[in-house]
């Protein structure tokens, strides 16, 4: 049977919880960006987060049980209704994040070498 999309996190502890949601309830699904997400948390707004697939016959069943988690007082936190305010701005600061975070390895090793010498 092919898989449909039902629900789509920014939040890891969020996909844990909807994760073990599914498989209490025997339902069969599959995750897109959970291993990249939880590697690399700056790369969740990147690529559009965690997507929970299940098969069409499942899938009112699934949505109708992430819809009743998600009616928990304080469900939402402060940083995802932040990343619905500015999306394009979180996903460009996650970027320059990225880009500044990369070459300091290696100037510090240059630098240390330099030192030595």
């Amino acid at each position: 049977m092919p898989l449909v999309h039902a629900h789509t996190t920014l939040m890891l502890p969020e996909a844990i919880v909807i994760e073990s949601l599914l498989e209490a309830h025997g339902i069969r699904f599959a995750l897109a960006g959970k291993d990249l997400i939880s590697q690399c948390p700056p790369c969740n707004i990147l690529y559009g987060g965690i997507s929970f697939l299940v098969d069409e016959a499942d899938l009112d069943d699934a949505t109708a049980l992430i819809a009743d988690a998600e009616d928990v007082p304080g469900y939402l936190s402060i940083e995802s209704t932040n990343f619905e305010r500015r999306p394009i701005r979180n996903a460009v600061l996650a970027f320059v994040m990225l880009i500044m975070g990369a070459p300091f390895p290696f100037w510090y090793r240059g630098s240390r070498l330099r030192e030595g010498s």
